[in-house]
């Protein structure tokens, strides 16, 4: 009797789950993709302080390459608040995270650079699994834009040891890249901008309304459709022509090599992914919708990091004897925060207005960006 007992509960339980997961399919999605990631990476985190320190830092223990002590809780909360942003305006993680290590936290040193690669190759993770399941990857719009990251981003470190070793100029140019970001940002809610981009606004409305018609259906508000299909129409070693829901549009591939090598260089002497430069170029001057430009931009961001993490760690030391290594444990503490982060973004991003959003970002983003300025001609009343 006990026994036919447990089996109805168990059947009860099951049904209980099931009913739970296909009533909430964002809950599927988290503890399917997002979950066993973060765990995996805080995991390798915690073992990695470990075997780099001697101990698992945090709190009074410091992280040793950082030379900082900060709580592992503080480094994940600023991994969650920088992939959120990230994931809201599709874009630099690196960026906004580099101002609050180096202000913040007092990470000062040449490290900081590598440190932050390690976050921008781990966050795009995430987005990268769904895009792969969904078959919505278009390896041959991003290839040349990554042959062109390999070609570039193993200078950057070079720069960054021999030019911007200092922490004041290094501040300095961070300052400028904020400033371009945070002026890209007002400029997209301009009139201007907007008649400029009416194809991409066009795009954006057909796909809200399908996202609306599927919300409507009872099915999870997130990812592409199953028809969303980024093709391959044409492609040479001068163009590659690609097609998508009935639009079709064409590259130079020299221009994308140039492109992927000049964006290389600068984001791996900073440390940062490349997005707030790539994302701009491909939107400005090539009219692709940020739909698309996922296409591009995840696999760019992870081959950038991974050849800038090996250029700083390897090749950096064997060629000059001066040593860059990152943080492992501090990068990954953040990392575990920015994959929440990016994922919460991409389920609440169609609930805040973007006008708002974008001004906000922009105005908060470009003060820091100016401030880091002055202070390197004109020494401010308080640290920065």
């Amino acid at each position: 009797m006990n026994h036919i007992k447990q089996e109805i509960a168990g059947e009860n339980t099951m049904q209980l789950k099931r009913g739970l997961w296909e009533k909430h399919p964002i809950i599927k999605e988290f503890l399917r993709d997002q979950l066993p990631m973060i765990l995996g990476v805080f995991v390798l985190a915690v073992a990695i302080g470990y075997l780099q320190n001697g101990y698992i830092p945090g709190g009074d223990k410091p992280f040793s390459v950082a030379g900082v002590r900060v709580p592992i809780w503080h480094l994940i909360w600023m991994g969650l608040w920088t992939g959120y942003t990230m994931g809201l305006v599709g874009e630099a993680s690196g960026i906004f995270s580099l101002p609050y290590s180096m202000s913040i936290l007092q990470f000062t040193n040449i490290s900081v650079s590598p440190t932050s690669l390690i976050t921008t190759f781990i966050n795009p993770f995430g987005a990268l699994l769904g895009y792969w399941r969904g078959k919505q990857l278009n390896f041959d719009l991003a290839i040349w834009l990554c042959v062109g990251a390999v070609l570039g981003s193993p200078i950057g470190p070079f720069i960054r040891v021999y030019l911007l070793n200092d922490p004041e100029p290094f501040k300095a140019v961070i300052g400028l890249a904020l400033v371009m970001m945070a002026t890209h940002l007002c400029i997209q809610i301009t009139p201007w901008y907007l008649s400029k981009t009416v194809r991409q606004r066009a795009f954006k409305e057909k796909f809200d309304k399908m996202m609306k018609e599927r919300l409507e259906a009872g099915e999870s508000p997130s990812g592409l459709p199953a028809d969303f299909k980024i093709v391959t129409l044409e492609k040479s070693f001068k163009r590659i022509k690609i097609g998508y829901w009935g639009e079709e549009q064409s590259f130079s591939v020299p221009i994308m090599l140039f492109i992927g090598f000049i964006v290389g260089v600068i984001a791996s002497a900073l440390g940062v992914g490349g997005g707030f430069m790539l994302v701009p170029i491909l939107v400005t001057f090539f009219g692709l919708p940020m739909y698309v430009l996922v296409a591009a931009t995840i696999p760019f961001v992870i081959t950038l990091s991974i050849t800038g993490l090996i250029s700083y760690t390897v090749t950096l030391p064997l060629l000059t004897g001066k040593s860059a290594s990152p943080d492992w444990s501090f990068g990954l503490f953040v990392a575990c925060g920015a994959i929440l982060g990016a994922w919460l973004a991409s389920k609440s991003q169609k609930y805040i207005p973007e006008k708002f959003l974008k001004s906000m970002l922009g105005v908060v983003t470009g003060l820091v960006g100016a401030a880091y300025i002055i202070n390197y001609f004109w020494v401010l009343p308080f640290k920065i």
